[in-house]
């Protein structure tokens, strides 16, 4: 009989010990018995601290936990698992959150306003908002680049400063500056006189052409005055050649349709050949007159 309920007892503590085992590994998964949920899929270029396990929550509220990650090709893959019946609509913005101050992360969803949701094993396209962890990457690289930069003000430093010979190129360069300040100082001394008497003449100067200026002015107004009679009686000669040059078009013109009398001698071709025929024989009677002399006889009755 002792025997029989020592070993109730021992099933009724073994079975204690697994129920309290499952659940504390539904509670440390975060996970409830029996809850039904769907599975979705986002892609991010990198992930950070993000972990399996850590949770998802939509609009603040926690629904879920990240199932998986996985590399894909040169992007993340993240699985991750919400409550059934939620619905998340298209244009839903999925993100990597940090939560803690020892980068702890979360996946957050801020639903859209579509009225199209993605199906249940659909994707995202999530981002990875900056938290202590990025910042702590970039001040140690900012750190990283000051020791570098000091580094080399520091080889810079040394190559210039540091040298025994620079003190010494700085202070002959110095007294050149200084040597060259005080050949300047006398030149200026010794043209400001004659800049100020550059500057007396040329003030002079400035006056004696205003004063030829204003000499020269009543004949220059009446030389324009005269240019423009010119041009007037330019424009009278040039109007009357004009008629001069029409006019004798037209003496032309009816010369050459034998027009007139001079047209028509012109353009006669018997009258030029019995004139040609009359000049002929008047030059032979000259030339005739010239051998023999002029010979006249006169009857009288």
């Amino acid at each position: 009989m002792k025997s029989r309920s020592q070993n109730i007892a021992v099933g009724v503590f073994v079975l204690a010990a697994l129920a309290v085992l499952v659940f504390g590994v539904y509670f440390l998964k975060e996970t409830v018995p029996g809850r039904a949920t769907d599975r979705y899929v986002a892609g991010f270029e990198q992930v950070s601290t993000l972990q399996e396990g850590d949770p998802v929550k939509v609009n603040g509220v926690k629904l879920g936990r990240v199932l998986s990650i996985a590399l894909e090709g040169n992007r993340v893959k993240v699985d991750f698992e919400i409550e059934r019946g939620v619905r998340l609509p298209k244009d839903s913005e999925v993100r990597i959150q940090n939560i803690g101050l020892m980068g702890e992360r979360q996946l957050g969803i801020r639903m859209g306003a579509s009225s199209e949701a993605v199906p249940p094993g659909g994707r995202f396209e999530g981002r990875l908002d900056a938290g202590i962890a990025e910042a702590m990457g970039a001040a140690g690289e900012a750190i990283a680049e000051a020791d570098r930069l000091a580094k080399t003000l520091r080889r810079v430093v040394d190559s210039t400063v540091g040298r025994p010979e620079f003190a010494e190129r700085v202070n002959a360069l110095l007294g050149s500056t200084e040597e060259l300040t005080r050949r300047l100082d006398a030149l200026a001394r010794d043209v400001d006189p004659q800049i100020r008497e550059g500057v007396r003449n040329f003030n002079g100067l400035s006056r004696d052409v205003n004063g030829f200026v204003q000499r020269q002015k009543p004949q220059v107004e009446r030389i324009l005055a005269d240019g423009g009679e010119v041009m007037a009686r330019s424009r009278v000669i040039a109007e009357r050649g004009e008629r001069a040059a029409r006019d004798l078009e037209e003496i032309l013109a009816k010369l050459n349709a034998g027009k007139g009398t001079a047209g028509a001698l012109l353009n006669d071709s018997l009258l030029h050949r019995d004139l040609a025929s009359a000049l002929r024989s008047a030059d032979s009677l000259f030339r005739s007159m010239q051998r023999k002399g002029l010979d006249v006889n006169v009857d009288l009755f």
